[in-house]
């Protein structure tokens, strides 16, 4: 064991597992359960205690934390990681522009998910009016979920899309079919809208869908 080593005595936190992250695969592909077994051992045998919870869970917030920074989802619950590379072209173009995506809440587990998002300006004007839903995408992804939206909304709008909610598992199409079944039936389907997936609902209500068609069947 190396009595030098940073995280000696300290539990697998997501920003640990990051940095292990890093040192372990920059430059490489991996897939999940790999990742996860290697980091878990690198760090016991260095003298590093257990993670709290659930270690799906800090692999899935040390991965959210590189997703500016090289990570990738480049297939079915596979991963590669470009760290150093990303690092340079980061730093230069931080410069001109600083953009955070970030996730308000998320559910589930899996390597798929469904998502919501919409724009403030949609739930601002809700609000004004005294109305409990708005237009709201629920989508789905097999890859990383941010990395979907952002290449979905682009610069195509005058603000960002806001990402209230990303619910993960193992078939996203079952469970984004089920959602908008539900959503049409109760005529809340924008069809005006460009796509199949807006609907005038809220993220609490696409969270009530999923607890009670996915978590008590």
């Amino acid at each position: 064991m190396e009595n030098d080593y940073k995280y000696q005595g300290v539990k697998l936190t997501p920003q640990v597992f990051k940095d292990l992250l890093i040192l372990l695969f920059d430059g490489k592909q991996f897939d999940r359960q790999t990742a996860i077994s290697m980091v878990t051992k690198y760090h016991q045998e260095h003298g590093g205690l257990l993670a709290d919870g659930n270690i799906v869970s800090v692999f899935k917030k040390a991965s959210q934390t590189l997703k500016d920074n090289g990570i990738t989802n480049v297939g079915y619950g596979t991963w590669k990681l470009n760290y150093k590379q990303c690092e340079t072209v980061l730093v230069e173009s931080q410069k001109h522009t600083e953009i955070t995506y970030s996730i308000d809440k998320e559910l589930g587990v899996g390597n798929s998910s469904v998502y919501v998002y919409y724009y403030d300006s949609y739930k601002d004007l809700a609000i004004l009016k005294g109305l409990q839903s708005w237009q709201c995408k629920v989508g789905r992804s097999d890859v990383e979920p941010l990395q979907r939206i952002i290449g979905q909304a682009g610069t195509c709008y005058p603000e960002f899309p806001h990402v209230a909610l990303v619910i993960y598992c193992d078939d996203s199409a079952q469970m984004e079919t089920a959602l908008h079944a539900i959503l049409k039936l109760q005529k809340k389907h924008i069809e005006s809208a460009p796509g199949t997936e807006w609907f005038m609902t809220s993220p609490e209500e696409i969270e009530k869908l999923y607890h009670v068609l996915f978590e008590n069947p």
